[in-house]
């Protein structure tokens, strides 16, 4: 009876997830992702590393200063 009572909650749940695997199949995202190209990505991604890269390098700066101003 436990394995009866298991097997269809585990049912119930698989026909809920192909149900909603079927629904958002027929969603159709071209317009989203065609919105933007991997130059946009890329051209992001590689100011925010430049964004990061400044602070370590200010940060950096600021040690090395305050190194020879304390005269170690």
């Amino acid at each position: 009876m436990l394995t009866f009572k298991q097997a269809a909650k585990y049912g119930a749940v698989l026909v809920t997830v192909a149900g909603a695997a079927a629904a958002n199949a027929a969603i159709d995202l071209t317009p989203i992702t065609n919105a933007f190209s991997a130059s946009d990505v890329i051209t992001a991604v590689l100011a925010v590393a430049a964004v990061l890269a400044a602070i370590y390098a200010t940060m950096t700066a600021a040690k090395m200063a305050l190194r020879w101003i304390r005269g170690g």
